[in-house]
């Protein structure tokens, strides 16, 4: 490990931390995933990239699987991070492992399951965001950060089931169409990412909007 800079040790001054939050950063990396993923589907459509779904699929499950047992958050929604979610959570990471490790041998199941966590996951969460006593109806009431969070969560939970329709469908679109959605959904990611880490700053645990 390097030293501390001597410089640091007379003044007593010490690195500024950064104060993301886990969420918000695992929000990023799947922002930068689909909008990377977008933009190089352009070039895979021509044939100037190599491309194997199989392992898209499993790198996604893998990200997904470090959400859900860092901090118990689930395509569907919160759960209490009990050894039931994380044994789960391990399960999915390791199919996601294996679909990269070798593409063909899951192409069926694991597309079939990225789909469902899709489309399944994002009508959850959307249902839940509305129907909550305390997500979109009360932050639809308070002007400024809230209400970017509800139309964020909005556009990434549509985009969601959108995307989860194509996996399950292959053929329903183009693909440069599916990297224009990708490029939306990674741009959502990133619009999300931002209004939760403002809403944190504005609003601090235990701190209740007027």
């Amino acid at each position: 490990m390097a030293p501390d800079n001597p410089q640091n040790q007379k003044t007593g001054s010490t690195r500024p931390e950064s104060d993301l939050s886990l969420e918000v950063v695992i929000l990023l990396v799947f922002g930068v995933f689909m909008l990377l993923f977008g933009l190089l589907l352009f070039r895979i459509h021509t044939g100037e990239l190599p491309y194997a779904p199989d392992s898209t699929y499993g790198l996604f499950l893998v990200i997904v699987s470090f959400q859900v047992i860092t901090m118990g958050k689930t395509p569907f929604g919160d759960l209490r991070r009990s050894w039931a979610v994380i044994i789960i959570g391990v399960c999915t990471a390791v199919i996601g492992m294996v679909a990269c490790f070798v593409p063909g041998l899951l192409a069926g199941p694991v597309r079939i399951l990225v789909g469902l966590l899709l489309f399944a996951g994002g009508a959850a969460l959307l249902a839940q965001l509305f129907f909550s006593e305390d997500k979109a109806r009360v932050w639809l009431k308070v002007s400024g950060i809230l209400q970017h969070l509800t139309v964020a969560c909005i556009l990434v939970y549509a985009m969601s089931i959108v995307l989860g329709l194509v996996t399950l469908l292959p053929g329903i679109t183009t693909d440069p169409q599916t990297a224009v959605l990708l490029i939306i959904y990674g741009i959502g990611f990133f619009y999300l990412s931002w209004c939760i880490q403002k809403a944190a700053r504005t609003y601090p645990p235990g701190e209740t909007p007027a």
